[in-house]
C-alpha cells in the first residue's frame, strides 16, 4: 500500500506541476516561449519513459537505456546544436525538428523496452492488486501530458499547418497508442508477472 501511496503522490507533483507553472508565469505576465515548451515536452516525457523503466525493474533495460541514450545523445546533440542551430539559431524550425527527434527517439526506446519484457519478469515495487490500478492510471497520466503539452505545442511551435505539424501529431498520436497497447495487453495478462510481495 505505502508503494501505491508513493505512485498517486509523483502522479499528481508530476500532472500537475506543468499546469501550474504555467499559469504562474501568465499571473506574473511572463511569456512562455517556443522553446520554454520544446523542454518541458522533452523533460515530461523523459521522465514517463523512465518512471515505467522504474516499475519494471527492467535490471538488462538499463544497458540498453544507456547506450541507446549514449548514441541517441550525440545524433541529437550534433544535429540540433552543431547543424541546426548554426543553421536556423532561434528560428521556429529549430524547435519543430528537435521536437520530432525526440519524439522519435522516445519511440524507439518504448519499442526496445515492450518487445524485451518477457514473461515472469519480477515486479518488486507492487502487489498484482496494487499493479492492476497503477497500469490503468498510466494511461490516464500520459493521455493527460499528451493532451496539455500537444495543445501548448501546435500553438507555440508547430503554428502553421505544415508538414512539421502533420508529423507531430502522427508521431504523438504513435506514441499514445504504443503505449496504450502495452499497458492493456499487461494489464489483460497480468498473470504473466512474477509478483514478489505477493510471495512474502
Amino acid at each position: 500500500m505505502e508503494s501505491l501511496i508513493i505512485f498517486f503522490i509523483f502522479t499528481f507533483i508530476l500532472c500537475s506541476q506543468i499546469p501550474i507553472a504555467d499559469r504562474y508565469k501568465e499571473k506574473k505576465g511572463i511569456e512562455t516561449n517556443s522553446r520554454d515548451i520544446m523542454k518541458t515536452y522533452i523533460y515530461a516525457f523523459i521522465v514517463i519513459e523512465l518512471w515505467i523503466s522504474m516499475f519494471f525493474c527492467q535490471d538488462k533495460l538499463y544497458f540498453y537505456l544507456a547506450v541507446f541514450g549514449l548514441v541517441a545523445y550525440f545524433l541529437y546533440r550534433t544535429y540540433t546544436e552543431d547543424i541546426l542551430k548554426n543553421k536556423y539559431k532561434d528560428a521556429p524550425r529549430l524547435y519543430k525538428i528537435t521536437t520530432i527527434i525526440v519524439q522519435a527517439i522516445l519511440i524507439i526506446y518504448q519499442l526496445i523496452f515492450f518487445m524485451t519484457l518477457e514473461d515472469g519478469h519480477g515486479v518488486s515495487s507492487f502487489k498484482k492488486i496494487e499493479f492492476s490500478i497503477v497500469l490503468p492510471s498510466l494511461i490516464l497520466v500520459v493521455l493527460w501530458l499528451s493532451y496539455y503539452l500537444s495543445k501548448k505545442s501546435l500553438s507555440k511551435i508547430f503554428v502553421e499547418k505544415d508538414t512539421y505539424r502533420k508529423v507531430f501529431i502522427i508521431l504523438q498520436t504513435l506514441f499514445i497508442v504504443i503505449f496504450a497497447g502495452f499497458i492493456i495487453y499487461n494489464f489483460i495478462n497480468i498473470n504473466r508477472f512474477d509478483f514478489y510481495l505477493d510471495r512474502m
